[in-house]
């Protein structure tokens, strides 16, 4: 160890660091989460007076190395790399987001370089890529399957190409600098752990630091004039890895990496047992996998795709049906549902954000990264983990107002309304995707995929809703329901059918089926209510959730129909449910949870919030809710 190295000799857990850049907003150390030679990462606290938010601050050693490594430098180039990407609304949600540096005196008189970066909520299969794949290959016997590693391959493809926009190369990609989010349709992959980026053509500036991880660094990746090869060479290898669980180079030495990237040939996908079957039985496909991997780790950067977009192209076609949203198999889910939480769990709540005076959401909208879109009557509000950012320029192309949001996809969301087309808001920009049909009225709800499946809701004064189907991108005629007074829930129940709820004209609340494509409008019987107010659904389970006044809660699961009521009866305003069937719902000030089949139970209650939730999300030991007022409250499970 050299002579000037000042190891960390103890935990900084429960220390505070205070914000040299930020006012009046600090980070409580939690607990450490990982270690490695350049310092410690752990889960903090950032307060401010409005509230707090989990984050991940990387606390780095004193010194990293010999004497011509500065500590500084690798964490301003980690905030430099990082905090280009947050100039845009909203922030890729492909790389993690930085939200502050700095540096402290923690250990010693030297200080420590520090930097606080977004909290990512693995849930039940794992933070990292690493330990996704290594849930799959356990749990079910095989990697990825095509479906799932062509989302794998957008997301990191879309959020290589941010970074390279901003002119930085990463140069250590790998399985475990890949965050996870998500399950199944809302699964999110973001690109992390920037410690060794650097702007293209920038000269050594690291001495004898080895840089990159052996396995997966490209061989120029440390060249001053390394370019966007060295991470698609970087990305290639993590590609092999998700589709069979197993590296793609096996060496341990430099000397054996040069080896093994100058053989004549390159190992197959189909080499291994835990390829998923459906891939290994297409030889062709294989072979075209088999290609595209080896001319991606090319010894040569010229002869690699120039980017990591064109890399992708050449993969996605043998992968899964292109745009079509990612599922999880059979398997993973016969996986998933073996594993049960129970409704005994406990819960620490924590406020976000505060219920703020000049504020009223109409409608709110997550992603799974625990960020949110919401719609005022001034415009919208982004919310990025840690505060709201006025978001007005995202209305532009609607004419800068909506009435809904709704997501649709990673880091994106539906918008519409009064405007001429329907909108997906998505970082970098803002583009219209589809012709509005509502030529006399205004469109207060859509769900379903661009290009695929939609259905949107027209209303007018004086007449009943009218739902519109949009089948690959063209509008079918419209369906009315006579009666129907207003449409307050529509969600989708599988890949064909819909679950529409609301009120009718006569009162009282009615919940259908709606099979678009056949013009099927099948109603379900209901207990008596004023009205349904919200639904979620999980689509690839077939279950969806109504909540209304009274305490009413009606489950759908298939063709099967259940009801049941929150203790209390309260008016309910928001529900969700995560992967292992857990169901929330929220009223005025109170949230409810139960397990499929057990009993509703209050597990947060605050009499002084009058505003209703509007908005609420869940996974696996986290919950996420959205008030009318702007606050945000978040439950992590304590495990207890």
């Amino acid at each position: 160890m050299p002579r000037n190295h000042v190891p960390m000799t103890s935990s900084l857990t429960g220390r505070v660091i205070r914000s040299e850049r930020q006012a009046d907003v600090d980070y409580e150390l939690e607990r450490c989460i990982g270690e490695g030679g350049m310092g410690r990462a752990y889960l903090a606290r950032r307060r401010t007076e409005h509230g707090s938010a989990p984050v991940v601050v990387k606390v780095m050693h004193p010194d990293v190395a010999s004497g011509s490594v500065s500590p500084d430098l690798l964490a301003v180039k980690e905030a430099v790399a990082l905090g280009r990407l947050n100039e845009q609304l909203p922030p890729s949600p492909f790389v993690v987001r930085l939200v502050d540096a700095g540096s402290a005196n923690l250990h010693g008189d030297r200080p420590n370089p520090w930097l606080a970066i977004e909290y990512v909520h693995g849930g039940l299969e794992g933070t990292t890529l690493e330990e996704r794949v290594t849930y799959s290959v356990h749990r079910t016997g095989f990697g990825f399957d095509g479906a799932r590693a062509a989302h794998f391959v957008r997301c990191a493809a879309t959020g290589l190409g941010a970074i390279h926009a901003v002119s930085v190369i990463h140069r250590d990609l790998t399985p475990g600098n890949v965050l996870c989010c998500g399950f199944g349709e809302a699964e999110i992959f973001k690109i992390a752990d920037f410690g060794v980026a650097r702007p293209f053509g920038l000269p050594y500036t690291f001495g004898r630091l080895r840089v990159g991880t052996l396995g997966y660094l490209a061989p120029d990746a440390a060249d001053p004039a390394a370019g966007p090869a060295a991470d698609v060479f970087s990305f290639a290898a993590v590609v092999y890895y998700v589709l069979t669980g197993e590296r793609y180079f096996e060496a341990d030495t430099p000397q054996q990496a040069m080896s093994e990237l100058l053989a004549p040939s390159r190992r197959s996908i189909r080499d291994h047992a835990t390829l998923v079957p459906e891939l290994f039985a297409q030889p062709k496909a294989c072979a075209a996998l088999d290609a595209a991997l080896a001319q991606a780790t090319r010894v040569a950067p010229a002869q690699r795709p120039r980017t990591a977009r064109q890399f992708a192209s050449a993969l996605l076609p043998w992968l899964g049906t292109p745009g079509a949203a990612p599922r999880s198999s059979r398997r993973l889910l016969s996986a998933v549902s073996s594993e049960r939480a129970t409704s005994h769990t406990r819960y620490h709540w924590t406020v976000r954000s505060q219920p703020r005076d000049d504020m009223v959401i109409g409608c709110g909208a997550w992603d799974t990264d625990g960020h949110a879109l919401g719609l005022s009557t001034a415009g919208a509000w982004f919310w990025d983990g840690q505060v709201w950012r006025d978001a007005k320029q995202l209305l532009l192309p609607l004419g800068g107002t909506a009435t809904f949001a709704q997501r649709h996809d990673a880091g994106g969301w539906l918008l519409g309304g009064f405007g001429p087309a329907l909108a997906v808001v998505g970082a970098p920009d803002v583009s219209p995707s589809l012709p509005s049909p509502a030529t006399a009225g205004t469109l207060s709800l859509a769900c379903g995929r661009v290009g695929e499946l939609l259905v949107a809701v027209e209303t007018r004064p004086d007449h009943p809703p009218q739902l519109w189907c949009a089948s690959n991108r063209r509008w079918l005629e419209p369906f009315v329901v006579p009666g129907l007074a207003h449409i307050n829930a529509l969600t989708r129940l599988d890949d064909a059918r819909w679950v529409i709820a609301g009120r009718w004209r006569s009162g009282g609340g009615f919940a259908a089926i709606y099979t678009p494509l056949t013009g099927t409008f099948t109603l379900l019987a209901v207990p008596a209510l004023r009205a349904f107010i919200a639904g979620t659904s999980a689509v690839e389970r077939g279950v969806a959730l109504l909540v209304g006044s009274g305490g009413v809660v009606l489950r759908l699961e298939g063709d099967t129909v259940a009801v049941t009521r929150v203790p209390g009866d309260p008016d309910l305003g928001a529900t969700a449910m995560d992967v292992m069937a857990g169901e929330w719902a929220t009223s005025v000030g109170q949230i409810f949870r139960r397990d499929a089949g057990g009993a509703w139970q209050s597990h947060w209650h605050e009499p002084s919030w009058h505003a209703p939730f509007i908005s609420l999300i869940a996974d696996v030991g986290l919950v996420l809710g959205m008030t009318a007022d702007g606050a945000i409250l978040e439950g992590r499970s304590t495990g207890a």
